[in-house]
């Protein structure tokens, strides 16, 4: 079998190969997101547009599934926002889930609290301004 890359992404997630699944919307639930984070990637689970309290259940869900390290993705803006994505954050950070992945947004207001809780933040980017933006968010 040939050594697995690891990279410096590797260490930073606490993962062993550098591999992320994308939070798909209603593809990418617990069992997906465990799946990939039990092969030695980083499953990221979507958030579904469900509701606080079934956001809740699902990562609970997922942590039962595995004990590796994961994400949950947030939108953060867009046209059809069910919940507020302060709720959506709050479930997140509450439930300490390891890594928060935003997109179609600003993170800035939920860096410090999420690093405060111990969770690490990844913005999904679609512009250099983006990027930037990100960048200067400190996630």
């Amino acid at each position: 079998m040939a050594p697995m890359i690891r990279t410096h992404l590797c260490k930073l997630l606490e993962i062993e190969a550098p591999i992320l699944a994308a939070p798909m919307g209603f593809l990418t639930g617990p069992r997906l997101a465990a799946a990939v984070s039990n092969a030695g990637g980083l499953g990221i689970m979507s958030f579904n547009a469900n509701p606080p309290p079934v956001l809740r259940n699902e990562i609970r869900h997922l942590r039962s599934l595995t004990s590796k390290p994961f994400g949950v993705g947030v939108l953060l803006g867009g046209p059809h926002l069910p919940f507020s994505p302060e709720a959506m954050v709050d479930v997140c950070l509450e439930e300490r889930v390891p890594v928060l992945l935003t997109f179609w947004g600003d993170p800035t207001p939920y860096v410090a609290r999420a690093h405060a809780a111990g969770v690490k933040v990844m913005d999904q980017v679609g512009s250099v301004a983006d990027a930037q933006r990100a960048a200067r968010a400190g996630g």
